[in-house]
C-alpha cells in the first residue's frame, strides 16, 4: 500500500503518529488519549454482539462504557488487554485529566505528569531509549495504541474469538533465515555497546530490550534449519552472557 495512512486497520495510527510531532505538550496527551478512548470503544465493540444493547453501552449521554475510564477498565476486566497495557492506559487517562481540566499552564515539568511519564512502560517495538519524556510518551503509545488496533482487528478475523494476547512481540526481518541472522547479530552487537555504556533509565530500558531479544532469538533457533541453529545458539549465549555484565 503506497499511502500507510489509507492502511484499513493502522492508518488511523499512522497519521496519528505524523501529526504528534507537530503538536505541544497538551495537545499530545489529548491527542493520544482520545485516539485510545475511540481504539478502546472499536475493541469492546468487536468483542461484543452486534447488537442495539452494545451500541447503547459504549454510545449517547450517560452510556456505562463511554468514557475513557470505563473502556480501560471493561477492557482489562474482559481480557482484551494485559496488565502492562492497562497500567499505561490509565497513566494517559490520568494525565488527560490534569491537562483538560487545569486552565493554567502545564507541561511535562509538573511533577504530576513526570511521574506518570516514567512509569509508563517502554514500547515493545523500539530499540531506541527515549531521550525526553516527550518521546517516550510518542513511543510507549505508538506501540499500545497498535496493539490495540491489532487486537480488534484479530478479534475481527476470528469472528468473534478474543485474542489471548494483543501485545506487541515483532522478529527479526530478513527473506530468509541467513539475512535474519544477520539482522539479529547486527542487533546483538548494538545491545552490548549500549547494556556497556548506559546508565539509570538508559540502563533500565536496555535490560528490558535484552530480554526481548533473547526472546526472538529463541524463536529464530526454531524456525532455523539444523546447519544454522548453532549460529542462532551462539548469539543466544552471548545475549545470556549479558546479564552477568550488567552493572
Amino acid at each position: 500500500m503506497d499511502n500507510p495512512e489509507e492502511d484499513p486497520v493502522f492508518g488511523g495510527v499512522n497519521l496519528l503518529n505524523k501529526l504528534l510531532h507537530d503538536l505541544d505538550e497538551r495537545g499530545l496527551v489529548l491527542s493520544l488519549a482520545a485516539f485510545a478512548e475511540d481504539a478502546l470503544g472499536h475493541l469492546l465493540s468487536v468483542f461484543m454482539l452486534p447488537t442495539e444493547s452494545t451500541h447503547q453501552l459504549l454510545e449517547g449521554f450517560n452510556a456505562p462504557l463511554g468514557t475513557f475510564s470505563s473502556r480501560i477498565k471493561a477492557a482489562y476486566s474482559l481480557g482484551l488487554i494485559e496488565k502492562v497495557q492497562f497500567d499505561d492506559l490509565e497513566h494517559l487517562r490520568k494525565m488527560r485529566n490534569e491537562f483538560a481540566h487545569n486552565w493554567r499552564p502545564i507541561n511535562f515539568e509538573n511533577p504530576k505528569i513526570a511521574a506518570h511519564i516514567k512509569a509508563l512502560n517502554y514500547s515493545d517495538i523500539d530499540d531506541s531509549f527515549p531521550e525526553t519524556p516527550h518521546a517516550k510518551l510518542r513511543s510507549s503509545f505508538s506501540s499500545r495504541l497498535i496493539e490495540l488496533r491489532s487486537a480488534a482487528n484479530q478479534i475481527e478475523i476470528k469472528g468473534g474469538i478474543k485474542a489471548t494476547s494483543s501485545r506487541l512481540f515483532p522478529l527479526f526481518s530478513g527473506n530468509d533465515t541467513t539475512q535474519k541472522i544477520n539482522g539479529a547479530e547486527q542487533r546483538v552487537n548494538a545491545l552490548e555497546t549500549n547494556l556497556k555504556l548506559a546508565t539509570g533509565e538508559k540502563l533500565v530500558f536496555f535490560k528490558l530490550l535484552r530480554k526481548r531479544v533473547e526472546g526472538q532469538l529463541y524463536i529464530l533457533f526454531g524456525q532455523a534449519p539444523e546447519e544454522q541453529k548453532q549460529e542462532v545458539m551462539a548469539l543466544i549465549a552471548r545475549v545470556k552472557s549479558m546479564v552477568r555484565d550488567e552493572k
